[in-house]
């Protein structure tokens, strides 16, 4: 196993890059796949690089926080999931100083399908060579956010995954599969206000109301597949109750395929039952004696309240050589930093 130690290795790149690994992070300990790998080609270019490994929840955070208050130009990887980016950026966002990578091998993987594929992210010596973006962020009362926030069904179905992971040979999938029949054999929506912007006001009984700054969620469910990381809008979808035979299809098509939007409309087979909107600001609230649970990039737990609000170019995140490439040329929206 690799030794995670602090080490330093001074060469002559200017910006220090740190390769923060998160140990319990997916299927495997990414200190004996894949840090062989990194510390190898880190030599190779004479990179002044470090290795750390965090020890607890919340470690990534201080640990950016650290480095930004160094004053210093300081490259932070991910090496694990969402979850790990999330903290990191949460750390690094307010540091000028600071940009953040990833090297996704966590269970989801989510946050880089805005980019690209998460084999894009795996390639270590093209994302060494890549480029600084600026990102907007979300910001909530359950903390900052990087990709989709919600309230309601989908995030019921992420907060009983982990009692299902604890059965014998129940893998991410089967536990997933198990949760949504759980949560769909329960209770079936939430009296919930929805307001955008101080402007509209929605009230209904909603299965799902979803915040999105990232395309994906959930291990790959593309919730919403416009989303734009630099437009300063977030893009609201809300799922109204259906019955339970209805609600196995549209959630399929939501999540699975994303044919739910069609060129910035919802598709006229789900528009009786689902809203699609653009927001700055979104406040939710639970009307009912029923609390839901919010999801916050992964993150769940019940809440009766939920606010989010867009965080313009608030971060800097690293796109590998071949997807800076491809967006600068395709893409004129995306800022180089």
């Amino acid at each position: 196993m690799y030794d995670c130690n602090n080490i330093t290795i001074k060469g002559r790149y200017f910006v220090k890059h740190v390769f923060i690994v998160n140990p319990v992070s997916g299927k495997t300990d990414a200190r004996t796949t894949l840090l062989p790998k990194i510390s190898a080609e880190a030599e190779r270019l004479g990179l002044d690089y470090e290795v750390r490994c965090t020890e607890y929840k919340g470690h990534a955070i201080k640990m950016a926080q650290e480095y930004g208050e160094v004053r210093e130009p300081a490259r932070l990887y991910a090496i694990g999931g969402d979850g790990t980016i999330n903290e990191l950026i949460t750390g690094a966002h307010t540091y000028k100083c600071l940009e953040v990578a990833s090297v996704p091998c966590g269970s989801g993987n989510d946050f880089v399908r805005s980019f690209g594929s998460v084999e894009d992210f795996l390639d270590i010596p093209d994302l060494i060579a890549g480029t600084a973006i600026t990102i907007d962020l979300i910001k909530t009362n359950r903390g900052i956010a990087a990709s989709i926030c919600s309230m309601g069904m989908d995030a019921a179905i992420a907060y009983g995954i982990p009692k299902f992971r604890r059965i014998p040979f129940c893998g991410g999938t089967m536990a997933y599969q198990l949760s949504i029949i759980q949560t769909i054999c329960g209770r079936m929506g939430y009296d919930m206000r929805v307001t955008l912007d101080d402007k509209i006001t929605l009230t209904d009984r909603y299965l799902i109301a979803t915040v999105c700054n990232g395309v994906a969620y959930g291990g790959g469910y593309r919730a919403s597949p416009n989303a734009d990381l630099q437009d300063g809008m977030l893009e609201v979808i809300v799922v109204k109750r259906m019955s339970r035979l209805r609600c196995m299809d549209v959630l399929n098509n939501y999540y699975k395929h994303g044919k739910h939007l069609v060129n910035d409309k919802v598709s006229p087979k789900i528009s009786d039952v689902m809203s699609y909107y653009k927001a700055k600001k979104i406040t939710m609230t639970a009307l009912d004696t029923h609390t839901p649970i919010v999801n916050v990039d992964g993150e769940c737990g019940p809440a009766r309240e939920f606010t989010a609000e867009v965080m313009p170019s608030a971060a800097r995140f690293v796109l590998p050589k071949k997807l800076f490439d491809a967006f600068e040329g395709e893409k004129e929206q995306f800022i180089r930093v």
